[in-house]
């Protein structure tokens, strides 16, 4: 049986393909020209790893490679990257907020995170929602400030956390980043293993600790409205090998928030 035949060959902006290769040999694989993606062993002899479209990959259709350890092609297919058909949001922001800028350091740590890949699979399906609450503005919108786009879009979640609500790591990883930064507010960072990495924003108090090893469940911290934030909330943002991806898709259900009288009154503007 060719190695694509079980696979779901179409995927939209800003989600993932999950791979699942019969056999040892394949390693790697790639979308179109994008970047190669590793692929790791499981405990049924298969081969098995994640493959992330971003957001701004433009839909059509690509070539799926899945190769050996050398580079070389085992198989070919097409891949449909579909339209997300994200929509436009415009934030408030004050003068305060577009004066931040970042610590030293500070978006080189979130980058390292977001990049982060460790052998070891931490995490399973599907996650915990970090935060009891609903969700207030969605992952992948356009981002405006003050009525002018900002060139970004939004890479994660943003749900309700009035202020000093607990927020809980949604599956097992090892904390690479528990800091008060000035941009991204009181941020966790959790690695969960083969690509696969959280960061939770705004938090006003962090209780984690770098290189600690947390479960589902774990008090991360508290939230709070720190950073480039309008209000209090939880900013969640899920990446894979390096690519913002859609955290709605990893759990069995977010509720969108009912709208309140006052708008932009707790989203953030993720960089």
């Amino acid at each position: 049986m060719p190695l694509l035949a079980q696979l779901p060959l179409r995927v939209i902006q800003g989600e993932v393909m999950k791979l699942s290769i019969p056999g040892t040999a394949a390693a790697k694989a790639q979308l179109g020209s994008g970047a190669t993606v590793p692929l790791f062993p499981t405990s049924d002899g298969a081969m098995a790893g994640i493959l992330p479209v971003a957001v701004t990959h433009k839909p059509g259709t690509y070539e799926l490679l899945i190769l050996d350890a050398n580079g070389q092609v085992l198989e070919r297919g097409n891949v449909m990257v579909i339209d997300g058909k994200y929509p436009i949001q415009n934030i408030q922001a004050s003068k305060g907020m577009k004066e931040l800028t970042p610590l030293p350091g500070e978006m080189e740590a979130m980058r390292a995170l977001a990049a982060s890949v460790t052998a070891e699979k931490k995490w399973r399906e599907p996650f915990q929602v970090p935060v009891g609450q609903c969700r207030n503005s969605p992952f992948g919108v356009l981002r405006y400030h003050n009525g002018k786009p900002s060139g970004n879009f939004h890479r994660g979640l943003d749900l309700r956390a009035p202020m000093g609500t607990p927020i809980l790591a949604p599956a097992a990883a090892t904390v690479k980043v528990a800091q008060m930064f000035r941009l991204h507010g009181g941020t966790v960072g959790l690695d969960h293993g083969q690509g696969v990495t959280s960061h939770y924003l705004h938090m006003s108090k962090v209780v984690a600790q770098q290189g600690q090893t947390v479960q589902a469940g774990d008090l991360l911290g508290y939230s709070g409205a720190t950073g480039f934030a309008t209000g209090p909330h939880l900013h969640w943002g899920l990446y894979v090998f390096g690519t913002p991806v859609n955290p709605e898709r990893w759990v069995k259900h977010v509720q969108r928030c009912a709208p309140r009288a006052a708008p932009n009154t707790a989203k953030s503007a993720n960089r």
